[in-house]
């Protein structure tokens, strides 16, 4: 069987870095949402508020350090490296996570900010390397294999957390979560170190900026801004991502609270329930990437959000033990995906030589509405008490995203800048 031509050596070293993130992803914000919540916060009535605020301050300083990070990026022409400090930051933070929770509420929260914010600029980087990895009427399936070999980091994760968990009640399981967050960083260092070896020597370079441009990324930040009407339809783009983005993040935050306080599942319940969410979404997530390069990518997600729709009706008002198992289902074939694709989208319409400081400010539209995402969430399941009611608040952003996505046009990258 002939190989595909997208399917270069520089796009498997480009996805070697999702199988070492997604070890974190797939461990830490949603497990550790729930830790701080029914442990380290116990016995708070506002403890879902209280994360909700957690994960919103992450995510806005993220939006205003993106730009910056990724205009660095591009203007030194160093990239890996950059990503390799981003890396190594989370990876620390993240060993000392079980350090800062023995300490309370206020140590806990810093140590996850500290991770989540490293963790989020370095993806933010990372991403932008996509636009010199494959061809644009490729960018869809590439981008779907990054995912895709990220889904097999996360099924490792999960395997460990598994393994540490094994034999414990419901409540060991929930103090010994601070060994699965420390494994995680652990993973994450040991994976990264090749990833990054590989982009280093077999990945793309991006283009290097002037020496004045590469001093003064705020400069060019402020020059994208200026000419905003270049990238019209890539903002468009943003808005719509803005909007579908504050529900994918917020239910990453809140699905382990969600199906444990609806359905009373244990840790090593919702490990369990993550690898089913893997394997659905290993082949689908390729599947939908190449299918969206075909059938057109607004068309992929318009379809992919009306599933999420029904996920989410699902978990507000399901009963039965079957619930959280389909649930898991439907979000798997289309999480990775939605956000896959959204990414290709984005770098279809994104010049190469601005591609880190351009999606550095996707960075901002995604952070930006994952930080009303979860206060809100939060906030309402607090006052409400439960996520009933929060759940169903997610379907107006989702709605309103898909629209504006079925309305826009398609497009195509602006010139640079001179």
């Amino acid at each position: 069987m002939k190989r595909p031509a997208w399917l270069t050596r520089g796009a498997l070293a480009w996805g070697s870095y999702d199988v070492a993130s997604s070890t974190y992803m797939a461990l830490v914000p949603a497990f550790y949402g729930l830790y701080f919540v029914q442990w380290v916060a116990r016995g708070q009535a506002d403890a879902d508020a209280v994360w909700g605020g957690v994960a919103a301050l992450s995510v806005l300083l993220a939006a205003v350090l993106g730009p910056l990070a990724g205009a660095m990026a591009d203007r030194a022409g160093r990239d890996v490296r950059v990503l390799g400090v981003l890396t190594t930051v989370c990876v620390g933070a993240t060993l000392l996570l079980p350090l800062a929770s023995a300490r309370g509420p206020l140590a806990a929260a810093l140590g996850f900010l500290v991770a989540q914010l490293a963790y989020t600029l370095a993806i933010s980087v990372y991403d932008a390397r996509l636009v010199h990895v494959a061809a644009r009427e490729d960018l869809g399936a590439v981008s779907g294999l990054g995912w895709s070999l990220g889904l097999i980091g996360g099924i490792g994760a999960i395997f460990v957390a598994l393994a540490l968990l094994h034999g414990l009640g419901k409540t060991e399981q929930l103090a010994a979560m601070p060994q699965v967050f420390a494994a995680a960083g652990v993973l994450f260092g040991l994976l990264a170190v090749p990833a990054l070896r590989l982009l280093a020597q077999d990945g793309p370079q991006a283009p290097r900026g002037t020496p004045t441009e590469a001093a003064s990324p705020w400069r060019s930040v402020l020059t994208t801004i200026r000419h905003w009407r270049r990238h019209r339809e890539a903002l468009r783009v943003l808005l719509a991502f803005f909007l579908v983005n504050d529900v994918v993040v917020t239910i990453q935050f809140f699905i382990a609270i969600v199906l444990s306080a609806r359905f009373g599942l244990s840790v090593a319940g919702l490990l369990w329930l993550g690898l089913l969410f893997h394997a659905i979404a290993l082949p689908s997530t390729v599947a939908c990437g190449v299918l969206a390069d075909r059938w057109g990518q607004r068309r992929a997600l318009v379809l992919m959000s009306g599933v999420l729709a029904l996920a989410i009706l699902l978990l507000a008002f399901g009963h039965g033990t079957w619930v959280p198992a389909v649930a898991a289902v439907l979000l798997g074939l289309i999480f990775g995906a939605l956000q896959a694709v959204f990414r290709s989208l984005y770098a279809s319409l994104v010049p190469p030589r601005q591609a880190a400081e351009l999606f550095g400010f996707n960075a901002v539209a995604g952070r930006l509405s994952a930080a009303i995402g979860p206060l809100i969430f939060g906030a309402a399941s607090s006052m409400l008490g439960g996520p009933t009611w929060a759940l169903c608040l997610l379907l107006v952003p989702l709605a309103a995203g898909a629209l504006l996505l079925a309305l826009s046009q398609p497009g195509s990258a602006q010139p640079e800048a001179a």
